[in-house]
């Protein structure tokens, strides 16, 4: 097959080609970084959960099962609703509190193990419901 060009020579075609390769590795490397940036402010989200389950299951160790911090209800406990100990994660003073503080989360798309949930930033909270030793967590409006 004939070359394109002669003796060293760059021809129109190539120099096109090679251009075009440019924009193309600029435009995946930018989409890269992009990638990056949303996986990193989800991870804030992640963390968030880890923490607000770590905090009801020592919460949840007062005999009652209720995930609220300092709780002092004796005998039926005032979170107690259908069954469950509820609790909201405040993510100002690492405590679980009685009533949704206002929103924290970083991404319009939150996860909780296989489940996902949809709401702008700064509107959700985590909502913890404790049974008989199960805890569950799930994102909701906050305040």
């Amino acid at each position: 097959m004939r070359r394109l060009n002669n003796k060293g020579r760059i021809s129109l075609l190539e120099l096109v080609i090679i251009i075009v390769l440019i924009i193309e590795g600029f435009f995946l490397l930018g989409k890269a970084f992009g990638w990056t940036a949303d996986k990193a402010t989800g991870g804030d989200d992640r963390l968030l959960v880890n923490t607000a389950e770590s905090t009801a299951a020592v919460n949840s160790l007062n005999g009652m099962c209720c995930p609220v911090s300092n709780c002092g209800s004796s005998g039926e406990c005032v979170h107690k609703m259908a069954g469950w100990y509820v609790g909201y994660y405040d993510d100002l003073t690492h405590n679980i509190v009685a009533y949704p503080p206002k929103g924290y989360n970083q991404n319009q798309e939150m996860r909780i193990k296989n489940k996902k949930y949809y709401g702008d930033p700064g509107t959700m909270v985590v909502q913890i419901k404790c049974k008989e030793g199960v805890v569950e967590l799930d994102w909701v409006k906050g305040k």
